[in-house]
């Protein structure tokens, strides 16, 4: 009883973002249902409403579907987001070509099967240019839910090894390792630090949440780069683990121009 209530739940939540991506009169609203739907249970109802998305009138909630059709890892999106790769808006193009790049790397027919693993094994992305050792997401305060932690941790991890170019480094490897190998492939060298700084509940239910990124060298640690970001989720399911998770994405979009 209890799974079927849950259950429930994950439905109606799911439903209530579509209708908020269909129907909503203001892009903002449609851009955040559409971002929320990339990290829910992939099936053809969202896979298609996304779709749809990318027809919006707004770039803002075209590239937000983009972004989430490569998050899910349906192929049945790959031709709508080739042709989403022609938009004249720079961002959805970019985040159409992204996606593509995404779900041709996964090569499987879609859902959870089509993701990255995170299993935190070293795993070449296109021509490998940077060797990346991800650490452990960190809260700022006690009043930074774990939950919240827990789902920035594996946003983090996703959205690194979904960049291409990249060597996710093993979790645990120790300097001299991985000097080694720096020097076996010839790559550049980073470590991703991130910490989620703050949660804020919002009027009427909904979260925001704040991350930080610092981009260091490897394995030496010297800070190169710090960048941030912040989202806001509806009310309904865990809003402050989805926030979170758009967090870390907001933040990791520079990561790839940082790193060059």
């Amino acid at each position: 009883m209890l799974a079927q209530t849950h259950a429930a739940a994950a439905d109606a939540r799911q439903d209530y973002l579509l209708r908020l991506l269909g129907e909503s009169s203001q892009f903002r609203v449609r851009a955040q249902a559409a971002v929320s739907l990339g990290s829910v249970d992939p099936n053809s109802k969202v896979v298609d409403g996304l779709i749809e998305a990318l027809a919006d009138d707004h770039p803002a909630v075209r590239a937000a579907a983009a972004n989430s059709l490569g998050r899910l890892g349906d192929r049945r999106a790959l031709e709508k987001l080739q042709r989403a790769a022609r938009d004249r808006e720079a961002p959805v193009s970019k985040a159409a070509s992204a996606a593509i790049a995404r779900l041709e790397r996964s090569g499987g027919g879609g859902g959870a099967a089509g993701r990255a693993s995170a299993s935190g094994a070293a795993r070449p992305q296109g021509p490998a240019r940077f060797y990346v050792a991800i650490g452990k997401t960190a809260a700022k305060s006690k009043q930074v839910p774990a939950a919240a932690v827990a789902e920035a941790n594996r946003a983090v991890r996703d959205e690194v090894e979904g960049i291409a170019g990249v060597v996710v480094a093993p979790v645990g490897e120790r300097p001299a390792q991985a000097k080694a190998a720096l020097r076996k492939r010839k790559l550049t060298g980073y470590f991703i630090e991130s910490s989620v700084t703050s949660v804020e509940s919002k009027p009427g239910g909904g979260s925001r949440v704040a991350v930080s990124v610092i981009v260091a060298t490897y394995p030496g640690r010297d800070m190169r780069a710090i960048l941030s970001g912040a989202a806001t989720a509806f009310a309904g399911g865990n809003s402050t683990a989805q926030a979170a998770a758009a967090a870390v994405r907001s933040a990791l979009r520079k990561l790839p121009q940082a790193m060059r």
